[in-house]
C-alpha cells in the first residue's frame, strides 16, 4: 500500500470524527493506557482501486463518539448497540471521504459493503493489531483509535 494512501485515511477518518463527533485525532503525544475493552469496525470497497477500511476503537471513545453525534447529556447511558452504529457510521463516512479523494477522475466509481462489527474484551487484541503493517494509531481526545487500509491487487 502507498504512504500516501495511508496517510489520506488518517485524514479522512480526522475530517469525519471532528465533523459527525466534534472530536480531534492526532498522533499521540503520550502514552496512552491500552484500551481494554474495544470494537473493530471493517467494510470493502472496489472500483478503481479495491480493498477494506478497518477501525479499531476504544470502548470509552465509542461512547463519547455515539454522545456526542446523538446530543446525549454527559452522564447519560449509552447502550452498547448505539456506540457501534456510531462508529460504524464515522467508518462510511470516512470511506466516502477517502474514496473521494482517492478517485483519478469524477467518472470513477466505487462499491461498497455495508460496515460489519466484532467487540474485543481482551488488551491482547489492540496490542497485536497495532503491531501489524500499515496501521495507525491516533488520540482521540485521549483514547486511542487505530486504522488501516489495506488494497487488494486487481
Amino acid at each position: 500500500m502507498l504512504d500516501t494512501s495511508q496517510n489520506e485515511l488518517v485524514e479522512s477518518f480526522s475530517e469525519a470524527l471532528v465533523s459527525m463527533a466534534f472530536i480531534m485525532a492526532l498522533p499521540p503525544e503520550d502514552e496512552l493506557p491500552t484500551p481494554q475493552q474495544g470494537t473493530m469496525v471493517w467494510m470493502d470497497f472496489k472500483g478503481p482501486i479495491s480493498g477494506r477500511i478497518e477501525l479499531l476503537a476504544d470502548q470509552e471513545l465509542i461512547r463519547m463518539a455515539a454522545a456526542n453525534i446523538i446530543g446525549a447529556e454527559p452522564d447519560e447511558e449509552i447502550p452498547r448497540e448505539r456506540g457501534v452504529d456510531a462508529l460504524k457510521e464515522i467508518l462510511n463516512t470516512t470511506c466516502g471521504v477517502l474514496l473521494t479523494r482517492l478517485a483519478q477522475s469524477p467518472a470513477d466509481l466505487f462499491d461498497i459493503t455495508v460496515p460489519e462489527s466484532e467487540d474485543f474484551n481482551e488488551p491482547a487484541t489492540w496490542t497485536d493489531y497495532i503491531n501489524q503493517p500499515d496501521v495507525t494509531v491516533l488520540d482521540a481526545d485521549g483514547f486511542l483509535v487505530a486504522l488501516r487500509m489495506t488494497v487488494k491487487e486487481s
